[in-house]
């Protein structure tokens, strides 16, 4: 969690935006984020985990030829959507632990089409780490750069006038 949320607070300062280290900015959003993403991602895991019993249960459902388990399969890719604005958002915005679960999961079907395209991202990403496993060294990094691209666009439309400003300060500073 913390380190997701780390993740992408680096690539959309120190990568795309041009400001400090990469290593010293990842470590201090790192420490910075570790409270406010810890809570969530125990929150995800714990659904997660449940949601991967299940999955197996349906696993063993399916091949007794019967399409009743397929519903978990769906909630385990509503889980990963989820994640995929939950941790950007913790980088982004300052919220409660339950306003920040809400808000992501609002965000993610209010967009759901961009949902669907992040998801099919990590699992392209995934499948070619599977098959080509030295990809590893660079397909997160992309797959990073990638959501960072997509979810800035989407949560600029929250962002407020002066927290816009702000930004738009900072990035000309930063030049």
């Amino acid at each position: 969690g913390a380190s997701t949320t780390a993740l992408y607070y680096t690539v959309h300062k120190s990568i795309r935006g041009d400001r400090g280290y990469t290593t010293r900015t990842f470590f201090g959003a790192f420490r910075d984020n570790f409270k406010a993403a810890t809570l969530p991602y125990l929150i995800w895991l714990a659904v997660m985990i449940v949601l991967g019993c299940d999955a197996y249960i349906t696993y063993q459902v399916l091949k007794t030829g019967s399409m009743k388990g397929a519903f978990f399969l769906v909630m385990i890719a509503v889980a990963i959507m989820w994640s995929a604005f939950l941790f950007p958002y913790i980088a982004r915005f300052e919220n409660t632990v339950k306003q920040t679960l809400k808000n992501a999961f609002l965000l993610m079907v209010r967009h759901l089409p961009w949902s669907l395209l992040l998801l099919v991202i990590l699992i392209a990403s995934a499948l070619s780490i599977y098959i080509i496993p030295v990809l590893l060294v660079v397909i997160p990094a992309v797959a990073s750069i990638v959501f960072d691209f997509i979810l800035e666009r989407l949560f600029r439309r929250y962002m407020s006038p002066e927290d816009l400003e702000r930004e738009e300060e900072n990035d000309m500073y930063a030049s």
